[in-house]
């Protein structure tokens, strides 16, 4: 579990990642530094060959290597005391040597000869017996194009490979040193920046289905675990909405279906105890048909919701003109307006045409004329109102009515959700009229708002795309 922990992971890889850095930086370094030196001495080593190739030297090249040298130290200085010298003739026979050299002898075979009759310079490093790795210039001299002489001049390199292996040796220990040391410091900030992770961890452990009103702690809104942290909050504040409504709706199904249920039983049980006539069983069937008729209809218009969240809401869409359209509905409702005498009216514009489906836009426009009518006030008004705006069919439904109170307005076109619950259910109503008319209207392209003040009447607003106008058309614009 450890080795799998995100920690670690990042622990590991930041290690990883500092160890092939410093190993590259390092070489580079190491080797930048190698050649410097080289070039330093190859620099020096070309400065005295080319001096002992001058022809002040050409009388001196056949000395005694005691002579030779003191005559090396007069023409070059005491830093020639260092540097190892060896003169050879056109045919690569030695002719002078330094006495340091003692019984060495600088490397010279046919590949360097013929190299050097062609003129040129070349440069190598090689051991002597007892003696540190050596760099060696060979440096032909000329005379009309044939090979007259050629010098050789050597210089140590101990000093330069003591310097790097140092500097190895140093690198070789600071860079274990360094990833140990920036591991545990990585260690240490990973700790840190998994801290919230570890809350996170904790406090999720802690929602259940029974508890999702407990949040997550949001340490740092700002970085990217405060925005997962919110972000989780959200769905939270989502999923616990979800769960509370889908409870809601249990027991509201529940409770809707168990009064006709309870009806039907109460009136069977009775009927079998007392009816003796037909009429009696009659008038008990047909008491049992209307609470039937209840439930079906609370099971259709479900199934109907459903439907319509879920995008597969069939709609058989023609094309419909709106003004004749709701002068029909205004007459279906007329004798329920006199019941309750509530004056209805429709003004606005005709030939507004729209696509739609008759059936469902029926629906939508009936529960809303009869939502004003049912909740209106005795010689009250409702004023249907009918417009065009920005290419949509505007269709307003304004009452003179009892009006919505702000806590309940948010909440009106949920499920079986009640303003007046006890007047709901006196006249039959089942809550889902607004939940159908918002789901059929999004179905459609289209949305209803809503503006009321308790006390003051409401304004319910159908907006409709106008015919040729489709829903993709009217998010473009």
């Amino acid at each position: 579990m450890f080795f799998k922990s995100i920690r670690f992971s990042l622990t590991l890889r930041y290690s990883l990642t500092l160890a092939v850095i410093l190993v590259l930086f390092t070489s580079f370094l190491y080797l930048t530094i190698r050649k410097q030196f080289y070039r330093g001495v190859d620099r020096e080593l070309f400065t005295i060959a080319e001096a002992l190739a001058s022809p002040t030297m050409e009388p001196f090249l056949g000395s005694a290597p005691s002579a030779f040298d003191q005559v090396l130290e007069d023409f070059i200085g005491p830093k020639i005391s260092s540097k190892f010298v060896q003169v050879l003739d056109g045919s690569g026979a030695i002719t002078a040597r330094s006495q340091n050299l003692r019984d060495s002898i600088l490397a010279f075979d046919k590949n360097n000869l013929r190299e050097a009759a062609q003129g040129k310079i070349g440069y190598r490093t090689e051991r002597l017996p007892d003696l540190y790795p050596i760099r060696t210039i060979t440096f032909p001299v000329l005379t009309e194009e044939k090979l007259s002489w050629v010098v050789q001049v050597s210089s140590s390199l101990g000093e330069i490979s003591d310097t790097l292996h140092n500097i190895l040796l140093v690198m070789c220990i600071s860079i274990p040193l360094a990833i140990l040391l920036f591991g545990y410091g990585g260690w240490f900030l990973a700790g840190i920046a998994l801290k919230p992770v570890h809350l996170i961890t904790r406090s999720a452990q802690k929602i259940t289905a029974e508890n999702l009103s407990h949040r997550l702690e949001v340490v740092n809104p700002r970085d990217e675990i405060g925005q997962l942290a919110k972000t989780f909050n959200d769905m939270l504040s989502r999923l616990e909405n979800s769960f509370r409504r889908t409870r809601q709706f249990s027991i509201d199904v529940s409770h809707e279906l168990r009064t006709p249920l309870t009806i039907l039983r109460g009136e069977t049980e009775l009927g079998l105890r007392l009816a003796k006539e037909p009429v009696e069983f009659r008038e008990l069937l047909q008491s049992n048909l209307d609470e039937i008729k209840k439930m079906s209809k609370i099971m259709e218009d479900l199934l109907f919701l459903s439907k319509a969240e879920e995008g597969g809401l069939y709609l058989d869409l023609q094309e419909l003109e709106l003004h004749d359209f709701l002068l029909e509905l205004v007459q279906q409702v007329t004798p329920l307006t006199r019941e309750k005498g509530v004056r209805i009216s429709l003004t606005g514009k005709s030939q507004v045409y729209v696509k739609g489906d008759r059936a469902r836009l029926s629906q939508i426009f009936h529960s809303l004329l009869e939502n004003g009518v049912m909740y209106n006030k005795p010689g009250g008004e409702v004023r249907v109102t009918l417009t065009t705006e920005e290419e949509e069919a505007k269709i307003s439904f304004i009452d003179t009515g009892i009006g919505i109170s702000e806590a309940d307005l948010p909440h009106i076109f949920d499920r079986f959700y009640r303003v007046d619950k006890a007047r709901n259910r006196a006249s039959g109503g089942s809550g889902l009229g607004l939940s159908l008319a918002r789901s059929f209207a999004a179905a459609h392209g289209g949305r209803i708002e809503v503006k009321s003040e308790l006390g003051s009447g409401s304004e319910f607003t159908f907006l409709l795309p106008l015919a040729g106008q489709t829903h993709h058309d009217r998010k473009q614009r």
